[in-house]
């Protein structure tokens, strides 16, 4: 993990740096962070250091355990099967807010949005400006957030999202077939794309952790 600059020394920063390193998987789950090492490490004091993990714990990154200290958070099918919920929940119900007030400037970087996410360097915070900029015009900010925190939430998991994407290139809809039912003006039918979207990558996502699973049992025989 790199030297944060002076610039860098601020919680924000301090979070940042951790957050990349799980998303990295060089910070693995389950792993114990022994903080006066992850300070000196940074160049940080341990008073925000801690505050930055206090934060990082609000995401579910990392989980603060009586007598083991800090570890970064096990991802867990369950956990996995309640974002998706969640997710479902929240999106499809701003989707009949949000399709009235979607520009032809929206639904462009929407689509260049689409082609970016199906690259190799896609990363969280692309995710949560596709939504932003599906949800946002719906105009209720509290439950975008909580949108944006979900994705947030899976990123310990990205990885394995990463992965699951492999397997669903060529699956119907794909995000852009979403864009363009959200751009017919079909709520209806933009609210089933989404839906089905939704429930394709959570499965190839609880398919790719259950192999990962299987091959690591296997291995430990």
């Amino acid at each position: 993990m790199n030297h944060l600059p002076d610039n860098k020394t601020l919680i924000p920063g301090i979070v940042e740096a951790i957050r990349d390193q799980v998303l990295r998987g060089n910070l693995r789950e389950g792993e114990v962070l022994h903080q006066t090492e992850l300070a000196q490490t940074l160049g940080v004091s341990p008073v925000p250091l801690r505050e930055a993990l206090r934060r990082l714990e609000a995401e579910g990154l990392v989980t603060f355990l009586p007598y083991r200290g800090t570890i970064v958070t096990p991802v867990t099918a369950a956990e996995v099967h309640q974002i998706h919920v969640a997710s479902v929940a929240l999106e499809v119900a701003l989707l009949p807010f949000a399709l009235p007030r979607l520009t032809e400037r929206d639904f462009q970087r929407l689509y260049e949005l689409c082609d970016e996410l199906t690259g190799e360097n896609t990363t969280p915070e692309m995710v949560a400006q596709w939504y932003r900029t599906l949800l946002k015009p719906a105009g209720m900010p509290l439950i975008l957030q909580s949108i944006e925190g979900l994705v947030w939430r899976s990123v310990r998991f990205f990885p394995q999202i990463q992965r699951a994407r492999q397997s669903l290139r060529a699956i119907s809809p794909t995000r852009r077939e979403v864009v363009a039912a959200c751009e017919s003006g079909d709520v209806a039918l933009a609210q089933k794309a989404l839906t089905d979207f939704l429930v394709l990558h959570t499965e190839a996502l609880l398919s790719v952790m259950t192999e990962a699973e299987r091959t690591s049992s296997s291995g430990s025989k």
